[in-house]
């Protein structure tokens, strides 16, 4: 039962609760201990005055010795007190309980005892209190009590104290229960969605109560839950669509080849062509496995990344300038808005990487006779730069967006095979944009057209000789 965390909560509460009690328990009894033995005196000297009230009377009544020792020993029977009867010389002539009969006995008021009120207070050499009122009588009442009946007073509140602790140990177990409760139920839930997810079912989620340690660890469980989720339908994507990539350039290659080894194919032309075409899907293939040995490189921090100044204005007219030939064939208008001055920290190679990859999914979703435009803003607060990259003719619907960077993420799913590409230029440049410190977003409007938004911090930025603007390439 103890192995669960519910149940070593509420032995520590209670543990706690009753060594508290007991330490509270003891400051009680030490502080009231001096008080039980003064009350205790206190009520013995009103008892004392009592029964000497009584013997005086009695001896005015002109009741005998006899008499009034059956008298004191009927008050000693019912209020179990030890009564001493004694003349005014301190001679014994009646003791209850038969010890001091005919001895002689110093009193209490004679012996510097303590008074109170009307009433000594003295300790006899035989460890007895003798508590005797003041009286003018013939015989002097004594109450005889063991010292230990007065010292051990305060064990009369025992009882009231064992029942305090009794009744303070059930309400707190009660309220432990309810506390560990809260403390211990989303612990469990967790442990159980746990479990869950270790047999592959990952949509878990438990409910969040409050904003407490356990609130908070509820709610990152959950965003746990939701990016091992997100992981497990990515990787799942990502075979299947690596599957289906795959799967068409291995199938023509296959069918060509076939086709070559059983004699369909004849003639020089024709073997040109089936070659031709098996290259080209062999190259497909190739392109597609280098791109995502690049792209597991990068997000696993195996390339080391430059930290070079690098000519954001120059760079970014060197891979406009690859791209011309690709323009040129898809009869797109290009053109740029960028001033030399603002340098990035980084890698020149993989930061060329990233415009040339975002300038060939431009002009692969432009249609003829559409535009791609390249604008570069560079701001001294924050100290950063955003390159957009425009084309017109595309849209992207509003609920595709946040996937357009993921690999092999087809808007059209109906495009198959691809209008070239890998499907994974746009997924490469998230993870290298990341790796400088910037960020990349995408929008789209079906009137205007497709944006890709890349912003990165700038290293410096320097004031540029005027130049005119804008620099315009025409394909």
């Amino acid at each position: 039962m103890f192995k669960s965390l519910r149940w070593r909560l509420i032995g520590s509460y209670v543990l706690i609760i009753f060594v508290c009690l007991m330490v509270a328990g003891g400051a009680v009894v030490l502080v009231l201990r001096d008080f039980q033995q003064r009350a205790r005196l206190d009520a013995l000297g009103y008892q004392s005055v009592f029964i000497s009230f009584q013997v005086g009377m009695l001896e005015q009544n002109g009741a005998s010795l006899p008499a009034l020792s059956w008298f004191v020993r009927r008050l000693s029977d019912n209020t179990g007190v030890r009564i001493i009867l004694t003349d005014r010389d301190g001679t014994v002539l009646e003791d209850t309980d038969r010890n001091l009969d005919g001895q002689r006995i110093p009193l209490p008021g004679r012996q510097g005892a303590e008074r109170r009120g009307g009433t000594y207070y003295a300790v006899s050499d035989r460890g007895l209190f003798l508590i005797a009122p003041r009286s003018d009588s013939s015989y002097v009442v004594i109450l005889a009590v063991p010292q230990a009946d007065v010292v051990g007073a305060w064990l009369g509140l025992l009882p009231s104290l064992a029942i305090a602790a009794a009744v303070s140990l059930v309400v707190s177990v009660l309220l432990a229960l309810f506390l560990t409760r809260s403390i211990a139920r989303p612990l469990v839930q967790m442990t159980r969605a746990s479990e869950e997810m270790a047999r592959g079912r990952y949509d878990q989620s438990i409910p969040v109560r409050g904003r407490d340690e356990v609130g908070r660890l509820a709610a990152a469980f959950n965003d746990m839950a939701r990016q091992v989720a997100t992981s497990d339908r990515t990787m799942r994507d990502f075979l299947a669509n690596v599957s289906h990539e795959l799967k068409t350039p291995l199938t023509s290659i296959q069918g060509f080849s076939q086709a070559m080894l059983d004699g369909t194919v004849v003639g020089a032309e024709e073997h040109q062509r089936a070659a031709g075409i098996i290259n080209q899907e062999a190259n497909r293939m190739r392109g597609l496995v280098e791109d995502l040995l690049t792209l597991s490189k990068i997000e696993s921090g195996q390339i080391a990344m430059g930290d070079d100044p690098v000519d954001l204005d120059g760079l970014l007219r060197e891979a406009i300038s690859r791209a011309d030939w690709q323009a040129e064939a898809s009869n797109v208008r290009v053109t740029v808005d960028s001033r030399p001055g603002a340098l990035v920290r980084g890698d020149a190679h993989w930061l060329a990487q990233v415009f040339s990859n975002l300038l060939d999914n431009a002009l692969r979703h432009t249609p003829p006779g559409g535009r791609v435009w390249v604008r570069a803003q560079a701001r001294a607060e924050p100290l950063e730069v955003s390159v957009a990259v425009h084309n017109t003719g595309s849209y992207i619907p509003r609920e595709d967006l946040p996937r357009v960077f993921e690999r092999f993420f087809q808007v059209d799913r109906s495009r198959s095979p691809r209008t070239g590409g890998s499907g994974l230029g746009l997924a490469i440049v998230r993870e290298i944009v990341q790796a400088h410190g910037g960020s990349v977003e995408a929008t789209s409007d079906p009137s205007s057209g497709t944006t890709f938004s890349v912003r990165l911090p700038l290293h410096s930025l320097q004031e540029p000789a005027p130049l005119p603007f804008p620099t315009t390439r025409v394909a």
